[in-house]
């Protein structure tokens, strides 16, 4: 086979990895009422599991410092995959809810590392053009958010929700065989490209000098309003439609028009936008503030679900964009320069989403949903300031 052509086979693989893992983050949001029930908690603790999510997403910082440039970037995503498998299965044997906090700690750990590594690879194998690349990785993963919801919905049909962790499992299992037949049959062909720079180590030292640039610091906030924004929406879009709506059945197409408009902008609307990062991000959140809070004062399912669409249409393309400018400042170390910013990502899922439940306890499920506008908002009041610091003096 010729070098270059598996070389892109190995990267539509990693591809579709970003998909299922896409799938798998759904679960959450798509089951959280099932859980709730399940166990007979509040939406304050139910939104405990994506902060304990988050938590170990956080966790990963430290397993990739210590082993990225240490462990080949190849055989670290393959130990990745495998315990973020077991830590899925784990969850299908419904412990009681303590256990189940803990294992979704893990659950953060090895999809934090799975997900850092992906974007990662991507960079160090297509250089050429680094932010379409991830656009492009990240409309996978909008393929598998937009799916998820629906799938997931449909499985809870015939089985309960935990058989259905064991389903998602199974399917990370599976891919974890393919996987490694592929990198040990071309192992010389992928390591090659990896070159040793792209491998490069870095430490807590780094990361604190990553804090003494401003245009970092603006970017990292603007990535933590971002991930607010997002994780209220897909932990409790779907529950608010079922329950303060009263529309049950609505509420799962809810959370799959976010992912359909997330999908579309990463596939095709980013890519071929010319304007810079900054603006895009800028531009895209500021219309997705006002179209939520339209659909929120609309009181009306379909003005929701209409808004949730516009949502992912508009600023679907912040993460991918702002991983790409950190792989881009950080080209020796693309591993830190995604890292850096999902930290961002982490520390906003472990405080949001519980803030939104305890709102949502004590004033309305709409002022818990109300938050993801604001940080809306706020995401592009940060990527302005973030344009104004690149712009040339």
């Amino acid at each position: 086979m010729n070098n270059q052509r598996f070389i892109q086979g190995y990267i539509t693989l990693i591809f579709f990895g970003l998909l299922f893992y896409g799938v798998s983050t759904q679960a959450v949001g798509t089951l959280i009422s099932r859980i709730i029930t399940h166990y007979d908690i509040r939406m304050a603790q139910a939104g405990l599991i994506s902060s304990f999510t988050s938590a170990g997403n956080f966790t990963a910082i430290v397993v990739i410092s210590i082993f990225a440039g240490r462990i080949n970037k190849l055989i670290l995503m393959g130990f990745s995959l495998l315990f973020y498998s077991f830590s899925l299965f784990l969850i299908s044997v419904a412990p009681p809810f303590g256990i189940v906090l803990a294992t979704f700690s893990l659950i953060g750990i090895f999809g934090a590392t799975t997900d850092t590594l992906t974007n990662s690879l991507v960079a160090d194998l297509l250089p050429s053009n680094i932010s379409r690349n991830i656009s492009l990785l990240h409309g996978f993963f909008g393929l598998g958010g937009l799916s998820g919801p629906i799938l997931i919905e449909r499985l809870t049909g015939n089985i309960s929700w935990a058989q259905v962790y064991f389903i998602i499992s199974l399917v990370f299992f599976s891919y974890l065989l393919l996987y490694a037949v592929l990198v040990k049959w071309q192992w010389s062909l992928l390591s090659l490209r990896i070159s040793h720079q792209k491998k490069a180590r870095f430490g807590f030292s780094d990361m604190t000098k990553f804090f003494t640039q401003k245009r970092n610091i603006l970017l990292w906030v603007t990535m933590f309003f971002y991930a607010g924004n997002q994780s209220v929406m897909a932990v409790w879009i779907k529950r608010y439609v079922e329950t303060h709506l009263d529309e049950p059945a609505l509420g799962v197409y809810a959370l799959s028009a976010m992912w359909l408009g997330i999908t579309i902008c990463r596939l095709f609307i980013s890519p071929n936008v010319k304007a810079s990062s900054p603006d895009q991000i800028c531009a895209g959140n500021f219309i997705s503030a006002i179209v939520l809070a339209g659909g929120l004062l609309s009181g009306s399912v379909w003005g929701i679900i209409a808004a949730s669409l516009v949502v992912g249409l508009s600023s679907g393309l912040t993460i991918p964009l702002i991983l790409a400018l950190g792989c881009e400042w950080y080209q020796e170390k693309t591993a830190f320069g995604v890292m850096m910013p999902l930290t961002a990502v982490f520390i906003s899922a472990v405080i949001f989403p519980p803030l939104a439940g305890l709102v949502s306890d004590h004033l309305g499920l709409p002022w818990g949903v109300a938050l993801a506008a604001l940080n809306a908002l706020l995401t592009a009041v940060f990527s302005a300031l973030l344009r104004i610091k690149l712009m040339p003096k």
